[in-house]
């Protein structure tokens, strides 16, 4: 057997919720209701609506989110995942390189419906898939960033595969199969970001991680050495040799977990912290010029320099810093329009904007300058630490989650699901989240 897939399987493939720390368990549940936010709002958007209507009309037992129906589980993962990333204002991982939850979740939320499953089982098998992605995405996960690959899918579909190994109880034997499937089941391109093909993506790698477990346990074969091993994943992406030592050091890497509180690229964020700092001190002076300083990483995510439309403002560094010095709302999902891009305003204000990349500069930090009527204002701010109040991040997240579900769910639902994640370790059975997440 693969030492990759004993490695992995020997931590986390019995994993209950007895062995998560507390405060892991508390980042997962915050995680679960960020996502689901994340969903129930994505779900009305164009993407979403196209993946649903093409995968929706199967019957089977799983929720498909904010619409009041269900399907078979590889299609509720594949359509939730896609409603779940369609606003790209879920949360990240530096370690996983992409966006841990929207992979995972789906898939962990239909097969634990189809079976009926705990909510502590679910919570278990959620974290196992976080902690194995993310050591996935340790091996493997920079080197194919860099090279075009989105990673939220690309991984992400070994942490829903994994995570719904969990759940049908795999032996280390069938996970490492599993995996090996999976390898042949990843993909997903950078090149379509800014467009609906990147929210499908994370659909993509939630619905395949269900269909790769479950064939796995109907006796379907693959090579478990199908990641590391000759001809296979790392190797044929031109990856650098797998280095198994780093895969556990005894680090929950779901605490690494960073939130999104703009909906856009997480590395447009420490830009518009830094615009939205400068916005006092400016004040109403004419701005004559915008300098953004940022590490040249980012100009091959977020360097759309005038943006057609809403999705590619998410992608756009210097859109979204404009948006911000407007003084328009980045934390409002709605915002990311077709008709904000169009305004007068934000097209003259871009157009004074540069950006200057500096190798020097770290990912996630950003330094923003703006001339204004002949003097000089600085701000600089840095993203990539997760918090470390849970109490005051908690916070936010509600705050985050009823903006974003309230309108689709109501007061009362919407209070009813902060609820039961909130319990998620003590539910019998989580037929009730199903039921309040369909908006029944």
């Amino acid at each position: 057997m693969t030492s990759l897939a004993t490695s992995l399987w020997d931590r986390f493939g019995s994993l209950t919720t007895a062995d998560i720390p507390e405060g892991v368990q508390t980042i997962a549940r915050q995680s679960m209701l960020d996502w689901f936010g994340c969903a129930l709002a994505g779900s009305a958007e164009a993407g979403p609506r196209i993946v649903r209507e093409e995968f929706g009309g199967v019957p089977g037992p799983a929720t498909v989110i904010g619409q009041g129906t269900t399907t078979a589980a590889s299609h509720a993962a594949l359509i939730n995942g896609a409603a779940g990333h369609a606003l790209d204002f879920d949360d990240g991982n530096a370690v996983m390189r992409g966006h841990p939850t929207v992979p995972v979740m789906p898939a962990v939320l239909a097969v634990s419906e189809e079976l009926g499953a705990t909510g502590s089982e679910l919570l278990a098998a959620f974290v196992a898939g976080q902690e194995i992605q993310a050591r996935l995405g340790r091996i493997m996960g920079g080197s194919q960033y860099r090279k075009g690959w989105h990673t939220t899918a690309s991984i992400g579909v070994f942490g829903a595969t994994a995570a719904v190994g969990r759940l049908l109880a795999f032996d280390s034997e069938r996970f490492g199969i599993a995996l090996g499937l999976a390898a042949s089941m990843s993909g997903g391109l950078k090149a379509n970001f800014g467009t609906m093909t990147k929210p499908f993506h994370a659909g993509m790698a939630a619905g395949r991680g269900v269909t790769a477990a479950r064939l796995v346990a109907r006796g379907f074969t693959a090579n478990p050495d199908a990641v590391v091993g000759s001809q296979g994943l790392c190797a044929a992406t031109g990856l650098p040799e797998a280095r198994l030592d780093v895969l556990d050091d005894g680090t929950w890497f779901t605490t690494r977990t960073i939130f999104k509180y703009h909906a856009a690229c997480h590395m447009t964020h420490a830009a518009i912290e830094s615009a939205i700092r400068l916005r006092a001190a400016v004040g109403d002076d004419p701005i004559e010029r915008v300098t953004i300083a940022a590490h040249p990483d980012l100009m091959s995510v977020c360097g759309i320099h005038r943006p057609r439309t809403g999705l590619e403002a998410k992608f756009s560094l210097t859109a979204t810093t404009t948006f911000a010095l407007l003084g328009i709302d980045t934390s409002d999902a709605r915002t990311f329009d077709d008709s904000t891009v169009a305004r007068t305003d934000v097209g003259r204000l871009i157009e004074l904007v540069r950006v200057d990349t500096d190798p020097s500069v770290m990912p996630g930090t950003s330094t923003v300058i703006v001339e204004a009527a002949g003097r000089s204002h600085r701000q600089s701010f840095d993203t990539n630490a997760p918090a470390t109040d849970l109490t005051v991040q908690g916070d936010r997240l509600l705050a985050k989650f009823r903006g974003l579900a309230t309108p689709v769910l109501g007061a009362d639902a919407t209070a009813n699901l902060i609820r039961h994640v909130h319990n998620v370790a003590d539910l019998d059975s989580i037929g009730v989240l199903g039921e309040t997440l369909r908006g029944n």
